[in-house]
């Protein structure tokens, strides 16, 4: 059965509010990235994921060129962001975003098909379904810095 991507992340984001409220006296949760697995689960599903991106038949064109070395760099930095943004004790070592894909022209389109990457990969490492979702949400949260051509 395939997930719905956005209707997990409105869900997420509304649920992600709540967990990040404080709560006096409330014992303190593992973050996402410890429920994920730490770091060499957040690198098993980067470099599966990573490895979807640049054979797709689609948004695998933004990637030609590439030598193993960038794809390296590539997957190092995603790494390194998924692990900060979910709690873990990683430095990103990248661009925002929006400094990172201003000017690609990157399409709605394109958008869904890296997130239905991460949703498939997601899935092939049974990824419980509040961490998927919180993760999503978070990948969903920089929709509006990455694309920049909508409707198609």
């Amino acid at each position: 059965m395939k997930k719905r991507f956005w209707p997990s992340v409105l869900a997420s984001l509304a649920i992600g509010g709540m967990l990040l409220t404080p709560t006096i006296g409330a014992a303190e949760e593992p973050s996402l990235y410890e429920r994920l697995g730490g770091y060499d689960a957040v690198s098993a599903v980067v470099d599966d994921f990573a490895a979807k991106l640049f054979d797709d038949p689609v948004v695998g064109a933004r990637f030609f060129g590439m030598g193993e070395d960038s794809r390296e760099g590539f997957r190092q930095k995603n790494k390194n962001l998924v692990c900060a943004a979910t709690g873990g004790p990683c430095k990103i070592i990248s661009r925002s975003a929006l400094q990172t894909h201003t000017g690609l022209g990157i399409t709605a389109s394109e958008f869904s098909i890296v997130a239905q990457h991460l949703v498939d990969t997601l899935n092939k490492f049974n990824v419980p379904e509040q961490e998927h979702n919180e993760l999503m949400a978070i990948i969903g949260s920089l929709r509006p810095d990455i694309v920049e051509v909508e409707g198609e």
